[in-house]
């Protein structure tokens, strides 16, 4: 059976990625932490700090040798990168470096998924936003994921590496305890009403995490010259739109959303993403949003 590492397995889509990807490949999973988190499921775990134990880090790839290695460990909060931007670039840059270093000592070239952002595309002239439109990122986040591409071709182009870095939208599904459908029932719970920054005008691209699963394997499983892809549905949603839906799974009535009117710095307005890419290799999409939000709802009533 091949080997799949997968970096950041604690995380939301690590795990997710760890029991799709389990029917398929012998896991080996990685964080900071010191022991895997998820909920069964055979895995090989091990702790490592990427981006400060590059020794340690290269150990365990020559260890593993693996096929494939989806690449989820890194920051994943805009807000924090504003505050603190220095953190940001060592989770994101310095630790995917690290391990492209470590995989220099391995003969093997594996498939590698490196998960980048569509912060690298900021507020966008127009929609849809296309792989070849130029990145203008407004967020530290942004920059990083952009400068990680980079670093991606750099390795595709000198050292003959396999990379495909995917810009995911955004993403949700059970698990996901941070971001906007996490913040909309903890307000919920607490005050009984959904308090958002913005318009409600703003839009996003959403995609459930089982699709994205599956827009994975797509990518892993294409052979082509391609190295970015985007990753969403190509839908518009606006959180006005998304929020009322929460609100009406939940059993109340539209008029308990209200907004701020203030916006996050980092924030970008509109995104839908033209995923003619991502079609033509295969994806289709299997969950909708209002099924989606009704998954979510069920699982996140059920972590009290």
């Amino acid at each position: 059976m091949k080997k799949i590492l997968i970096t950041g397995v604690n995380g939301f889509i690590g795990h997710s990625a760890a029991e799709y990807f389990g029917k398929e490949y012998e896991v080996h999973g990685m964080d900071i932490s010191t022991e895997y988190r998820g909920d069964g499921g055979k895995i090989t775990y091990y702790q490592c700090n990427m981006s400060g134990s590059p020794a340690e880090l290269s150990m365990i790839v020559t260890g593993v040798q693996p096929d494939v290695i989806l690449h989820c460990a890194g920051s994943a909060n805009v807000g924090a990168s504003v505050v603190n931007p220095m953190a940001d670039l060592d989770g994101n840059l310095h630790s995917l470096y690290q391990l492209l270093i470590a995989l220099r000592s391995i003969e093997k070239k594996p498939k590698i998924i490196f998960l980048s952002s569509a912060g690298v595309y900021g507020n966008p002239k127009q929609l849809p936003i296309r792989e070849t439109d130029a990145p203008a990122p407004i967020s530290p986040y942004g920059l990083h994921k952009l400068m990680c591409e980079q670093l991606c071709h750099y390795y595709n182009e000198v050292y003959g590496y396999h990379i495909r870095s995917v810009r995911i939208f955004s993403v949700y599904g059970s698990g996901l305890r941070k971001q906007l459908l996490w913040d909309i029932y903890q307000k919920y719970q607490s005050t009984g009403v959904i308090s958002l920054f913005g318009t409600g005008d703003e839009t996003r691209d959403f995609i459930h995490v089982s699709d994205l699963m599956r827009a994975l394997s797509c990518v892993l499983a294409y052979d082509g010259p391609e190295e970015i892809f985007n990753v969403a549905n190509g839908e518009e949603v606006s959180i006005r739109e998304l929020a009322h839906t929460y609100a009406k799974t939940l059993g109340e009535p539209e008029n308990i959303v209200t907004f701020n009117g203030e916006t996050k710095a980092g924030d970008p307005k509109n995104w839908r993403a033209d995923i003619s890419l991502l079609k033509s290799i295969g994806y289709k999409k299997q969950m909708g949003l209002t099924d989606g939000i009704s998954d979510y709802v069920t699982w996140v009533r059920e972590q009290g």
